[in-house]
């Protein structure tokens, strides 16, 4: 009896510790914060990694699974063996199909894929092929899967089944007529021809007078004596804006937040050009791009047929999503792209799913390239860019961003404000988060140089809650060692409001490249952008306004670093740092700053997991 007493007590006990395990369990945080998760698409050790992989795009489709492209091959425009390549995942990311052929333009390199899905459920993809070996000749084409025709498990985590490339044919500006003539009052032209509408100098008179904001004057490559007033309207657009960006310049000066005088450089190397220094002697010219880039618009350098504009009509390029509105009563989807030929940008639009297409009128700045669009909620279209140079030669005019807004569905657009805080070096992409909120991903940090230079050895996720007016940023990747590099960042944000981002993660030792991916939770956006890292030194006295000095060559001082993230102190942040110039301070793995020599080292601390940055002004010797 007293047994089985004892018994029933045990029983009792059990289940009343079990029930209390159970409420305890309950009460526990299900969710716990991850931070930011980062996956290889494909690993470092597949035969695909030795190629050139590069410009990725990704996509969300509607039965959940992601789907990403990318072009990869021998090289860029040059490329005999570029194709685009894809992958696909089923869980979030976390893992990755095989890379697969989607698309190969044989013998012809096929760049900069886009995958986007429209309100239908059509998936688009939207590619250029360079047609020989130069990005003038490059034309942007597209192709399309219906649904049904490209899900996950229709297709056994392959390849879409896709309708047939098509071509968008870039008729920017008007029809080419040659010459017109003056009669009964008003200017003519042929119905059609094989050059650009103009006139020659001799045919405006005070009796034919032509307001001279309608056209452009330009001189042959070729021939001195052979000049032409250009009317066409793509061609007196692009004057038109730039004389107006260069006036925005002149009052605003926004370039001079990097130092006085900086905004000036910028209009002298778009009005004149400039000597770029390459080595200790050499010194290369870069042409102005307002002149030469109207010359090339104009055909004034076309050596085949003179005034014929050839390289306005081929040379465009795509790069990032479009994006879909409602503008009169229809559904409007607009696809950014540009020309590093003329390095400046246009949209091309379609009302009724790519049956037709429209071009927008052209948009000019700092080198205006690799648009990505974003809606703002009085209906306008905002373009930000990139900075480029003439025939895409991979220098940057400046590290800022600009941006241009469009009032009408994308057919024309303003003149382009230079961003004060966004700053890149190479491409990069905008998305909306549910709640209205921005994010940009983009190579933000830059060098501490004259120029505040940017570098691809850092990307980063940014948030803006006023519609990019300000931007909070926090670091997706950083190697302080410079072995790596993350290119061109893109981002999505799916159907749950998470962000997910792709970019190119090369390694120059050991030598590889692949596409990687990143991934950061909707719950957790807010607290990761909240987070904090603060320093002290000594009794833990704080580092005032993020400076530290240490008067004397040898000295050190010993900094402790806390990581709060929602509230709460963090210690599993994976938190590291590193010196800009170790040769004047270093800062070893216990958080000891070292004094080298005279000078002022920049001291960054990253958490990897929450992607929060600190940084600290160590002087040495100098106050």
């Amino acid at each position: 009896m007293k047994c089985k007493q004892r018994f029933v007590l045990m029983l009792c006990f059990m289940m009343t510790f079990s029930l209390m395990m159970s409420a305890i369990a309950s009460a526990a945080p299900t969710d716990p914060l991850q931070g930011i998760t980062r996956t290889q698409i494909f690993p470092a050790s597949s035969p695909i990694a030795t190629e050139h992989n590069h410009g990725s795009s990704i996509v969300e489709l509607h039965d959940g699974t992601l789907f990403m492209v990318f072009f990869s091959g021998d090289g860029e425009r040059d490329g005999d063996t570029t194709k685009i390549m894809g992958a696909r995942s089923k869980d979030g990311g976390k893992t990755w199909t095989p890379p697969f052929d989607v698309y190969d333009t044989h013998d012809f390199p096929d760049i900069n894929p886009v995958v986007y899905v429209d309100q239908q459920s059509r998936l688009w993809l939207f590619y250029n092929v360079v047609l020989n070996g130069q990005w003038v000749s490059a034309q942007p084409k597209y192709m399309y899967a219906d649904i049904g025709s490209y899900e996950y498990t229709n297709r056994s985590g392959g390849n879409p089944k896709w309708h047939y490339p098509q071509t968008i044919y870039m008729n920017v500006g008007d029809a080419m007529s040659g010459k017109g003539s003056y009669s009964n009052g008003q200017w003519t032209y042929r119905v059609k021809g094989s050059e650009i509408k103009s006139l020659s100098p001799s045919q405006v008179t005070a009796a034919t007078y032509l307001d001279p904001s309608k056209y452009v004057e330009v001189t042959s490559w070729f021939n001195s004596s052979d000049k032409r007033y250009v009317t066409d309207s793509f061609v007196v657009s692009m004057k038109r804006k730039y004389e107006q960006y260069i006036q925005y310049l002149q009052t605003n000066k926004p370039y001079d937040d990097v130092y006085t005088g900086r905004t000036q450089e910028i209009i002298n190397s778009l009005q004149n050009g400039i000597y770029t220094v390459s080595g200790a002697t050499y010194s290369k010219y870069e042409p102005p791009i307002i002149q030469k880039s109207i010359e090339r618009a104009s055909g004034a350098d076309n050596d085949i047929s003179p005034w014929n504009p050839t390289y306005s009509r081929l040379g465009w390029e795509t790069k990032n999503k479009p994006i879909e509105i409602q503008y009169n009563n229809k559904t409007r989807l607009i696809l950014p792209l540009y020309s590093d030929s003329l390095s400046n940008s246009v949209v091309v639009y379609t009302d009724n799913r790519g049956e037709t297409w429209q071009i927008s009128d052209a948009i000019v700045g700092s080198g205006t390239i690799q648009g990505s669009l974003i809606q703002l909620k009085n209906d306008h279209i905002r373009a930000y860019f990139r900075s480029g140079k003439l025939d895409g030669k991979n220098g940057r005019l400046a590290w800022h961003t600009t941006y241009s807004e469009s009032k009408d569905g994308g057919a024309t657009w303003g003149v382009p404000v230079v961003d004060p805080y966004l700053k890149n070096d190479g491409g990069f992409e905008v998305a909306k988060l549910p709640n209205g909120d921005w994010l940009a991903a983009t190579n933000q940090e830059t060098k501490r140089d004259a120029q505040q230079s940017g570098h691809r050895s850092t990307y980063s996720l940014l948030l803006s809650k006023d519609e990019g007016q300000s931007w909070k940023s926090i670091l997706m990747e950083s190697d302080p060692t410079t072995n790596e590099t993350y290119q061109y960042p893109g981002v999505l944000v799916d159907k749950l409001g998470n962000a997910l981002m792709t970019y190119s993660l090369s390694s120059s030792s050991p030598k590889f490249e692949v596409m990687g991916f990143a991934r950061t939770e909707a719950p957790e956006i807010e607290k990761l952008f909240g987070s904090v890292i603060n320093a002290t030194y000594g009794a833990q006295q704080p580092v005032i306004n993020n400076k530290l000095n240490l008067p004397v060559v040898g000295n050190s001082k010993q900094l402790t670093f806390t990581l709060t993230v929602d509230g709460d102190v963090k210690t599993d942040g994976g938190v590291t740092w590193s010196s800009d110039d170790t040769s004047v301070a270093t800062i070893d793995s216990a958080g000891n700053v070292i004094a080298k020599k005279t000078g002022t080292a920049l001291i960054t601390v990253v958490s990897r997991k929450y992607g929060t940055i600190y940084k600290c002004l160590v002087s040495v010797g100098t106050l």
